[in-house]
């Protein structure tokens, strides 16, 4: 037979299996419309000039290996333009540039230096961007090899004149770690997923990441806006934006009313993060990034005239909301002894988790055993989202900003931050915590199964109640059914007189026929009354 606790363990949380469709619904949508990209993109024609290109690049403490290869790797994709932005500290770095680059014997590509003693990446950016000459301007990380096709593939998209800006696909250059691996599938995700997603079903994309953002001249050099200057002066509430330049210029171009595009055929590679606490402190400011922006776009209300990308970012803000049901349910689940749903539940993700990103594991088998480390990150990855939010106000940059050059703030304000974000994450576990509950609730799966009872304990109790119909027990102070009777109320009668006659108190026949006023009673009235007790 068909086991009954085993039918309510399957069927326990349907709530949270509509939240799973929805989601599910969701990222199909997504998965279909970025299928739908397929840009009409020609070469560039051989009698043409094609736009030239120039690299701004900002340099502080990077590896000098890297930072080699990355500038051959630009050098031989033929761009005009190298201008090399390198922190005042970074003396080899000036040195070395100089002598190998910007005094070498002339070639194709010109090499131009900025010494510069101002902090951030943005200053370096800003200043490195009113040098250019090129009709379309890159922005390079330092540390960012290119394939040799990317200018090849990238200038084509720039013969729409409402381009403003375009990316290309982003690759870690050395997955051999766990930290790597998830960040080359994020990666993936991102470029195979979202970015397409986007661009599918509109025009605009969230960043073009600054890893490699190429924009036309005239969308961040406008006579009519002053780009430069919301860059190097972005802030929120009150406070400095330091990191998030590159989201910052994307949406700056794009509330200014250009288009974006993903160049599809190039890759660029970068060095990921070898230490796990590094790559989740990044992506914590990546995070707190994200939301000052989205805020300010969904407030300012230009991204509305982007209906795919409002709708991305709306979904985005409740994201971790939802992500979290999953591990609370889990919990409860093992508290109660679920068994059969918990390892469901587990089993779900594993397989949901392996076809979101089946394309990755299929180009790299010998990584599936990350997939678990990837489940978890997603659910690590809310918590990070609501203590950015609750700590949205704290800017910090890691690797462009040294400790020595940021405003120090005092053991009791960073406290206060650090307990502000703890404070969010209790307080939306809490809640959603009394949802799952309430889901249980609603299921019925706090209501305990009864014990069977053994046919020896059965018999007992029914002996217990055999011959009681036939010889019922009668309360001493029951009331006869015979000894009830019907008084006529007649002309004159009063309550008082009637509580003689009847052998009744005046109480007792008020409350036996609701008489509420004693003094108000009806020629006709039947009142009911007996002798027996009461």
């Amino acid at each position: 037979m068909f086991d009954v606790s085993v039918f309510k363990d399957l069927l326990l949380y349907v709530p949270l299996s509509i939240i799973g469709l929805w989601r599910w619904s969701f990222w199909l949508v997504k998965r279909f419309a970025a299928t739908t990209y397929h840009p009409n993109v020609r070469p560039w024609p051989k009698n043409q000039p094609r736009p030239t290109v120039s690299i701004v690049t900002p340099v502080y403490n990077e590896d000098p290996i890297v930072f080699e290869q990355a500038l051959q790797s630009w050098r031989k994709n033929g761009v005009e333009e190298v201008i090399a932005v390198i922190d005042k500290s970074n003396t080899n770095h000036i040195v070395n540039f100089t002598r190998t680059y910007v005094n070498a014997e002339p070639s194709k590509t010109k090499f131009r230096l900025i010494v510069t003693p101002k902090p951030g990446k943005r200053a370096a950016l800003c200043d490195g961007i009113d040098k250019a000459s090129g009709d379309l301007i890159a922005l390079v990380d330092s540390d960012t090899i290119w394939d040799d096709n990317v200018l090849e593939k990238t200038i084509p998209y720039f013969k729409n004149p409402r381009i403003g800006g375009a990316t290309v696909s982003q690759r870690i250059s050395n997955p051999d770690t766990a930290a790597n691996i998830l960040f080359d599938i994020l990666l993936w995700t991102r470029y195979k997923e979202e970015v397409p997603f986007l661009l599918g079903v509109g025009m605009a994309l969230n960043t073009l990441s600054g890893r490699t953002a190429i924009y036309r001249r005239e969308a961040i050099l406008n006579i009519d806006y002053d780009n430069l200057h919301q860059l190097r002066h972005e802030f929120f509430m009150g406070t400095r934006g330091i990191s998030g330049d590159d989201k910052r210029l994307t949406h700056l171009i794009l509330q200014q009313g250009w288009h974006t595009a993903f160049v599809l055929g190039a890759t660029v590679y970068t060095p990921g993060l070898d230490s796990l606490r590094v790559f989740f402190k990044q992506r914590l400011r990546w995070t707190r990034n994200s939301w000052r922006a989205d805020l300010r776009a969904v407030g300012k209300g230009w991204v509305w005239m982007h209906p795919a990308l409002a709708i991305f970012m709306i979904d985005r803000f409740f994201q971790p909301l939802f992500m979290l049901i999953g591990p609370v349910v889990l919990v409860l689940a093992v508290v109660h002894q679920e068994w059969l749903f918990a390892g469901i539940l587990i089993a779900w993700w594993l397989v949901s988790r392996f076809i979101r990103i089946f394309g990755y594991f299929r180009s790299h088998p010998k990584r599936l055993v990350y997939l678990p480390v990837y489940i978890v990150y997603g659910y690590v990855n809310a918590l990070f989202k609501i203590y950015a939010l609750a700590t949205l106000l704290e800017h910090s940059w890691a690797t462009r900003w040294h400790k020595n050059r940021a405003k120090r703030k005092s053991f009791i304000k960073k406290s206060a931050t650090v307990l502000g974000g703890y404070v969010a994450i209790v307080i939306c576990t809490v809640l959603l915590t009394q949802l799952a509950l309430s889901f249980r609730q609603q299921s019925g799966a706090n209501v305990d199964i009864q014990p069977p009872v053994d046919v020896a304990a059965f018999e007992r109790e029914a002996q217990k109640l055999r011959g009681l119909q036939a010889s019922p027990i009668i309360i001493e102070d029951g009331i006869d059914p015979t000894e009830v009777k019907t008084y006529i109320v007649q002309q004159g009668d009063t309550m008082q007189a009637l509580s003689t006659s009847l052998g009744m108190s005046v109480g007792d026949l008020k409350r036996l026929n609701s008489i509420a006023d004693s003094d108000n009673i009806n020629i006709g009235q039947a009142i009911v009354y007996h002798k027996g007790p009461l």
